[in-house]
């Protein structure tokens, strides 16, 4: 692979990417986390149970857990297995993202999509809540983004999936109320910019899917129905297989949904 004018094995740089997105995957975990409190993102990490200033060593991307041997350094609590698990994955979708695109311009916008599902994850599973304070930012580069790297060759792909992913929920929330939370359809809209009007329908029917057999699994294991479920982590995965299927094969999708 020739970057700059130097060549760079694909394995090599494929690595570097999944090293960056672990490290980027620790950061958003720590968004998810801290925004919704009105927390300051600058505050060094700490222990959840001693409050201890964690130092560089003990931060490092999955490393530090397997050093720690998933234990606090000073206090020997237990350390959560999510966050090993959530910055490989934010690593291995990084490195999807970027062997399925050949990293053209279009792996930017793959990228910044990646970084709000994942954050919204995070808060969603931890406060039930997609702030607009995260919102806010994703909306402004999708917006930025699509102009400099357009979907398609129509000018209005991009409006027209911000529309189509936020009028018909919008409109089903004033005929039934609580039918969908405000963070979800501000999300489906946001997720309609970068990935235009056909693909944000079809990640509200895979999320909605998902989501169901969730539901049925829980309900057989369980022998009872879970009251509320956070829908942004369903909307992260509808939206990652949408998205990825159609830069494979956007006939394939199509065809999928309409047989």
């Amino acid at each position: 692979m020739n970057i700059f004018g130097v060549y760079v094995p694909e394995i090599v740089m494929y690595l570097y990417i999944f090293i960056i997105g672990m490290c980027l995957g620790s950061f958003f975990m720590v968004v998810g986390y801290r925004v919704p409190k009105g927390e300051t993102l600058s505050g060094r990490s700490h222990c959840d149970a001693c409050h201890h200033q964690l130092k560089a060593w003990q931060l490092i991307p999955g490393i530090s857990y397997l050093l720690l041997k998933g234990k606090c350094h000073y206090c020997s609590s237990k350390i959560g297995v999510f966050s090993p698990v959530f910055e490989v994955i934010s690593g291995v979708l990084f490195v999807m993202s970027a062997v399925l695109l050949q990293l053209t311009p279009e792996t930017i916008v793959s990228f910044t999509m990646m970084s709000l599902l994942l954050i919204i994850t995070v808060s969603d599973l931890e406060y039930q809540v997609i702030p607009n304070k995260v919102l806010l930012p994703f909306f402004i580069l999708a917006l930025v983004e699509r102009l400099l790297i357009p979907q398609n060759d129509y000018w209005w792909y991009s409006f027209a999936g911000f529309l189509v992913g936020f009028l018909p929920l919008f409109l089903l929330t004033m005929v039934k109320d609580q039918s969908m939370g405000g963070g979800d359809i501000k999300l489906f809209a946001v997720l309609g910019i970068f990935i235009g009007p056909l693909q944000v329908l079809f990640v509200l029917f895979v999320a909605s899917l998902v989501a169901l057999i969730y539901y049925i699994v829980i309900f057989l294991i369980k022998r009872t129905s879970q009251k509320q479920v956070p829908f942004g982590p369903f909307i992260a995965i509808g939206t990652i297989i949408v998205y990825h299927v159609s830069i494979v094969d956007f006939e394939l999708l199509i065809e999928l949904f309409t047989r």
